[in-house]
């Protein structure tokens, strides 16, 4: 093993100190990180991080202003992942970072569901499923303005047994997403559905009542309400200028 750089020791460094501080174990800090019941929480985490230097790459900087926000909601108020300022006028964007849900990519099936599909996992709650027929744990409309996913989550198969993110058990659907995305490999399958990310309005996808679907439906071809981040810089500057 080379000698490590400074960037390395600094990481170990900090490593050493957030477990001394937390009272966290070394040893086990890996075994904790993997667990079920905590591995969701930090990949859900990590995606608001990633989204965030995604607008930053996909925005000019010389137009728009990207801050990665950590806040705790106030009562009747919604945090916000990140904050988007149009630098002409200051106006704000609010963005929420999602992830889909678990092994919820669906091959077509009959008339009513017609596409290649997946779902997002866009509501408050994190658990008490008596709130899901109700508006209670639903975000409103105007909570935010900006919701962005990718497709990983979903062709990970849910509840799996071993700690590891196996696909989902579908050999068809597999090698439908392998040519969708021009890839020959299941490690490559899951680079690519890590890298695709897709956006919308969610006055787009928004109920009769104000409020934003537990777990919209994106469509993976030719869906309306959703678009690539290439289209966003164009999209953003029009939604700001209404």
């Amino acid at each position: 093993m080379g000698e490590l750089s400074q960037n390395d020791l600094n990481f170990y460094s900090g490593i050493n100190e957030y477990c001394r501080s937390f009272n966290i174990p070394r040893d086990n800090l890996l075994e904790i990180l993997e667990d079920q019941k905590v591995l969701p929480m930090i990949r859900g985490k990590a995606s608001e991080f990633i989204g965030a230097e995604l607008l930053r790459r996909t925005l000019d900087g010389r137009d728009w202003n990207v801050d990665k926000l950590n806040l705790n909601p106030s009562p009747a108020t919604t945090d916000v992942d990140v904050r988007i300022t149009f630098r002409m006028t200051g106006a704000i964007v609010k963005a929420e970072i999602k992830t889909a849900v678990r092994g919820s990519f669906r091959m077509p099936y009959g008339a009513r569901y017609p596409d290649h599909r997946f779902k997002v996992k866009c509501h408050k709650s994190r658990s008490n499923l008596k709130r899901q027929d109700t508006s209670n744990d639903r975000y409103l409309v105007d909570d935010f303005d900006l919701l962005l996913c990718n497709v990983s989550n979903a062709i990970f198969r849910g509840k799996p047994l071993e700690r590891a993110l196996p696909l989902i058990d579908d050999p068809i659907a597999i090698m439908w997403l392998m040519e969708f995305y021009g890839v020959s490999s299941e490690e490559e399958l899951v680079r690519s559905a890590y890298d695709d990310w897709r956006l919308c309005f969610p006055k787009s996808i928004t109920d009769a009542d104000g409020t934003i679907p537990r777990t919209p439906t994106v469509l993976m071809e030719g869906d309306s309400s959703w678009f690539k981040p290439d289209e966003l810089p164009a999209r953003l500057k029009e939604f700001v200028t209404q």
